[in-house]
């Protein structure tokens, strides 16, 4: 039996002898309009919320720092307020997640400094942000929130001097970026910690096939959905989102999808998710070990963390 058709079972037994998450996730998202879905009728950090729950995790304590049309270098000069106000006293983060300029690591960033200086750039203020939510929450960990290439048919693919070939170059030049901040990332910090949620890549994955709003620029409704698969799965390491139930919490109802939409998705995440080598899940004879060893250990449950300010 797959892992997945296990889920539901398996929640209930971890649960039963405390093994499953001990708190929920403590998760704040920095970016601007990728983030906050402006094209689509929910913000990506809501939809991830969701997944996750229905996954069987405690559900995470989400916030969205994300403000429109803004950059890293942005939230550092005017931002980082958030990573303290935005939770409750002595509660800490567990993850960070950073999305740039959805052309800033390309050809196509136009402000000062031009590309490719604008790299160099985002891997400072990725850093300098990290650091900020670091001194706040010494174990958090960051996770880069790829971006997308515009869609087939913009201007940057068009024209007697296109910027790029089409969406495919552009994606190239976007997950380049992204390895660079992952690498200063990890340099700055000594070790191998930025998790990538391969948002960009899913999509290529997926043919860009009704994806973006009608300005070929922003998600709709289906692409936000599936960048917040992409971003579960990197975060809890679950490449089998296609065996979850997003008919659940009204998901998919939320955001006037089919359930063969669902199942679209959810194939791209999962395509996307093992090709990063996201680590899986745990098999079920795995756990049922764990089982045995967590009934045992039942006396020592661990101390909770606390959550933020509101779920």
């Amino acid at each position: 039996m797959n892992i997945g058709q296990w889920r539901p079972a398996l929640a209930v037994l971890l649960l039963s002898v405390g093994w499953a998450d001990a708190a929920p996730l403590n998760i704040i998202f920095y970016g601007n309009s990728f983030t906050f879905g402006a094209g689509s009728s929910r913000p990506v950090d809501s939809i991830f919320r969701d997944i996750a729950t229905i996954a069987g995790h405690e559900r995470p304590y989400t916030i969205s720092a994300a403000s429109s049309g803004q950059d890293l270098e942005w939230h550092v000069n005017n931002n980082t307020q958030r990573i303290t106000s935005s939770i409750l006293p002595g509660n800490n983060w567990d993850h960070i997640v950073l999305q740039e300029h959805s052309t800033k690591l390309t050809r196509a960033y136009p402000d000062s400094p031009p590309f490719p200086a604008s790299v160099e750039e985002s891997k400072t203020t990725a850093v300098e942000l990290f650091n900020v939510a670091k001194q706040h929450s010494p174990g958090v960990t960051p996770v880069l929130y790829e971006t997308w290439a515009r869609g087939p048919g913009h201007a940057f693919y068009t024209g007697a001097n296109p910027l790029f070939s089409g969406p495919a170059e552009m994606q190239a030049e976007i997950r380049a970026g992204y390895d660079a901040l992952q690498e200063a990332l990890d340099t700055d910090a000594g070790q191998q910690q930025t998790l990538l949620a391969p948002v960009g890549d899913a999509w290529r994955e997926a043919n860009y096939d009704n994806l973006h709003a009608t300005d070929l620029w922003h998600a709709q409704n289906r692409g936000s959905l599936l960048a917040a698969l992409v971003i579960y799965g990197t975060i809890y390491g679950d490449t089998n989102t296609s065996a979850l139930d997003l008919t659940q919490r009204r998901v998919l109802d939320s955001l006037n999808l089919t359930e063969a939409d669902g199942a679209f998705l959810t194939a791209a995440a999962d395509a996307t998710l093992r090709a990063e080598n996201v680590p899986e899940p745990c098999s079920a004879a795995v756990v049922i070990g764990m089982l045995t060893v967590a009934a045992a250990c039942r006396q020592a449950a661990p101390t909770k963390r606390g959550v933020g300010v509101a779920p």
